[in-house]
């Protein structure tokens, strides 16, 4: 059994050690909370209602910001969740409009009409949220710089996300369903 000499350990390297180990369980705890509030996000639009559906979207996507601000240890941004919830809104109305048109289109096919609408407003809002999420977290690994680069290179970087993020959805409804068929055996 080997034993370290205090006198040969240097406390300059032990803390960047240390800081690399925070930052490590910091990126995990941001990771896990993105997936859990896409994963509620996608609860949320297996509610067949384009109202609600937005309004819980933006309740959630609120929430992540918050969290993901006190998992990165950075000041609630304020005005921008407020300027958040403002775009979410005024920027739905189109998107309430649309699916409330595409609702009717798609309750004309017997049965599996229903099931594509509805399928469709949980994948969609699940991957905006881990665009948003994905959006702030880089916003706080920066140090609260990202967020004022320039307008396209933020559209840009979301439209990037919210592909990602369709994969993400997928990926976590894949597990769900896998966890649901096999669950793990407690003790």
């Amino acid at each position: 059994m080997s034993t370290i000499n205090q006198e040969h350990v240097n406390p300059t390297v032990l803390a960047q050690q240390e800081q690399h180990v925070d930052y490590e369980v910091m990126e995990l705890r941001a990771e896990n909370c993105i997936k859990n509030h896409v994963i509620a996000a996608m609860g949320v639009g297996l509610i067949p209602s384009s109202l609600v559906d937005v309004i819980g979207i933006t309740a959630i996507e609120v929430k992540l910001i918050r969290d993901l601000a006190v998992i990165y240890k950075f000041p609630v941004p304020n005005k921008l969740v407020a300027y958040k919830i403002f775009i979410s809104l005024v920027g739905s109305l189109g998107v309430v409009y649309f699916s409330s048109r595409m609702h009717s289109a798609f309750k004309g096919v017997p049965l599996v009409g229903h099931a594509v609408y509805v399928g469709m407003l949980s994948a969609t809002g699940g991957a905006a949220v881990y665009a948003v999420g994905k959006i702030f977290q880089e916003h706080y690994r920066s140090d609260g710089s990202f967020l004022s680069k320039d307008n396209k290179y933020i559209r840009d970087y979301f439209k990037e996300k919210y592909q990602e993020g369709k994969g993400a959805v997928t990926h976590y409804a894949k597990e769900a369903r896998q966890k649901m068929v096999h669950p793990v055996a407690t003790h």
